[in-house]
């Protein structure tokens, strides 16, 4: 598993189609693609635990709240995913299945395990937008590798799912992302503040100041 996992990474991370052959041969399960998400989330989350330690939250809650940011970002891979995969199988007719794309898509994420460096100062904003990239590359990479399609295709594919799962959060997606900050809030203790400006009053202000739920 340990041989697998380290393989897939590291060819994703190179972009080397070798990677990518192995999840058309139908020999891994899409659970793959949801575990390196998974990662990518808690790596993510770890580079925003800078808010949580401005909030003052408790070490239990703090390693808690990690888990479930990671959760969150997995439900929102799952909607890009499918949403892709409707845009593969509509607009191009692609007969690919839905896990393959969640399986390529998931393996697409490995750059996303370097995301917690995001949390240096300076480098944070263009070191997050090259992951995003790199992501997106290796998706194309992938989604030519597996489903046959041409680059510009696959990109269509990724950017038209992720158009449309913004859609769907902005319209029925809007409770659910109100459930999702309501957990974190929930898990956290306190009701989080997230925005820069607060965030460096919070910081300057007395510990004591804020109230834990």
């Amino acid at each position: 598993m340990i041989d697998t996992f380290t393989e897939l990474v590291g060819h994703t991370l190179r972009l080397q189609p070798d990677a990518f052959q192995l999840l058309g041969a139908g020999e891994l399960s899409a659970w793959w693609g949801v575990l390196i998400a998974l990662l990518a989330g808690l790596s993510q989350a770890i580079g925003h635990g800078f808010i949580l330690f401005v909030n003052r939250v408790s070490p239990l809650r703090f390693g808690l709240s990690l888990v479930v940011e990671a959760v969150l970002v997995v439900v929102g891979f799952l909607f890009w995913a499918l949403s892709t995969w409707l845009v593969a199988r509509l607009g191009f007719g692609v007969a690919i299945s839905p896990t393959t794309v969640v399986l390529a898509l998931g393996v697409a994420h490995a750059p996303e395990l370097l995301a917690f460096l995001g949390a240096l100062p300076y480098l944070g904003v263009p070191w997050l937008t090259l992951l995003s990239l790199w992501t997106a590359v290796a998706f194309v990479v992938a989604m030519v590798e597996v489903a046959g399609l041409g680059a510009w295709q696959a990109f269509i594919a990724l950017l038209g799912g992720w158009l449309v799962m913004l859609l769907l959060q902005r319209r029925a997606g809007q409770p659910l992302m109100r459930l999702g900050r309501g957990l974190l809030n929930r898990t956290a203790g306190v009701q989080l503040v997230q925005d820069r400006r607060a965030l460096s009053l919070l910081l300057d202000a007395d510990p004591r100041a804020r109230q834990r739920r």
